[in-house]
């Protein structure tokens, strides 16, 4: 529960990263989870409840489940934030596929269009790995500079691999082929991380092998009415805040997907900009670990209904 009233107030919204079996334990019996919950099985074209149900292990890690679940389980508990605070944002900002949820939070779009334009944003990001399987790597404990060495020694060699998401210092997560990301693997063993682990993913996600993605999906953005957003949004790629006006928007929003996440950038902008008060709405709380590392002396905190 947000404990400083008055303060500027942030509200961020995950990303896929977060997804587990039990995401949608907390928000069954919320008063929106039957329509948005038939929204999102309509467009998967199964009920997700029941693959869970069936021990379906693999159903979770695909690309267009985790981002529909993510956004269903951040809308609901989003709903229940504002019922039990009454708290009203100054500004938003969501990670990979949460900046969508940021958008819907500020008014830009209904669930139904979300679900609708997530639905098309995972099927383009999918086609791109039909026929070339993506990895992501995540690594703690080294400097930026050494990670982004080691990718562009590699990227000479012809291994197509990046530095994908800029989480907070010493946190970041690298993105390519699957041959590429197993040859990083071995190159950032011998510099000895404080962790290293496989992220649970179907593709390379914002990295440069998703190029056909993002010109797919900004034609498709220029048939999708967006209204201006009532709150500043902040803006993965640049880590400043997104365009209000389009086109520059759609630019934006598909330059989203094969470029890599700024998101502790995003996090000194708004602190640059007042934000004091930094809330997590949805599963898990990985944002608001990002958050401890990047500035303590705010306040971080993460809300789920549970």
């Amino acid at each position: 529960m947000v404990t400083s009233a008055g303060e500027p107030l942030a509200l961020l919204f995950p990303g896929q990263g977060a997804h587990d079996v039990k995401m949608l334990e907390g928000v069954r019996a919320l008063p929106g989870f039957a329509s948005r919950y038939s929204l999102v099985a309509d467009a998967l074209g199964s009920s997700p409840l029941d693959e869970i149900a069936a021990g379906h292990a693999d159903y979770l890690n695909q690309n267009r489940v985790t981002a529909l679940l993510t956004l269903l389980a951040s809308s609901l508990s989003l709903d229940r934030f504002h019922e039990k605070t009454g708290g009203r944002a100054d500004f938003v900002a969501g990670y990979s596929v949460g900046q969508w949820t940021a958008l819907y939070a500020a008014g830009a779009c209904s669930f139904e269009q979300l679900v609708a334009v997530v639905a098309r944003r995972s099927a383009l990001m999918d086609a791109c790995f039909a026929e070339t399987t993506g990895a992501m790597l995540a690594v703690i404990g080294l400097k930026v500079e050494v990670l982004e060495n080691v990718c562009a020694g590699l990227r000479a060699k012809s291994q197509r691999v990046w530095v994908s998401n800029y989480n907070c210092v010493g946190q970041y997560t690298l993105a390519g082929t699957a041959d590429a990301v197993a040859v990083a693997e071995t190159a950032i063993a011998e510099l000895k991380p404080r962790k290293m682990a496989r992220v649970p993913v179907s593709g390379a996600w914002h990295s440069p092998l998703l190029a056909e993605a993002n010109a797919g999906f900004h034609a498709y953005l220029a048939t999708v009415p967006l209204a201006p957003a009532t709150l500043p949004v902040i803006d993965n790629v640049t880590g400043a805040l997104l365009p209000s006006e389009r086109p520059a928007l759609d630019l934006h929003l598909a330059r989203h997907l094969d470029h890599p996440v700024l998101w502790e950038q995003g996090i000194k902008t708004l602190l640059g900009k007042g934000a004091r008060r930094f809330v997590e709405i949805g599963y898990g709380n990985v944002l608001t670990k990002f958050g401890f590392f990047i500035d303590r002396s705010v306040e971080h905190q993460a809300f789920y209904v549970s």
